[in-house]
């Protein structure tokens, strides 16, 4: 009643959106682009962790108690691995 619940969850090394009416924005050490994540998916993005309506703003930092280049982002049913040392490419898509 009194808590705030938060559009996500996490456990272990994976970032589950719960929420699917909200929208992530995953905040990165500076040398990377920040992700957004949703429903519809997982991209890059060049935001910046303003507040904005129906998203929120996750450091990772913060959520990891340190620098995670490396987990995964669970988001509309889909499992995505990130790993933003791979620069060109840092989101796929885990098959099963």
């Amino acid at each position: 009643m009194f808590g705030k619940d938060e559009p996500y969850a996490v456990t272990g090394n994976t970032i589950s959106l719960t929420d699917d009416n909200k929208s992530l924005l995953l905040v990165t050490p500076g040398r990377y682009e920040n992700i957004l994540v949703s429903r519809y998916g997982v991209e890059l993005t060049d935001l910046d962790p303003v507040r904005r309506a129906n998203v929120k703003n996750v450091v990772l930092s913060e959520l990891f108690k340190r620098d995670k280049t490396f987990f995964f982002v669970r988001a509309g049913g889909v499992e995505y691995q990130i790993d933003l040392k791979y620069t060109a490419s840092p989101i796929t898509e885990v098959k099963f």
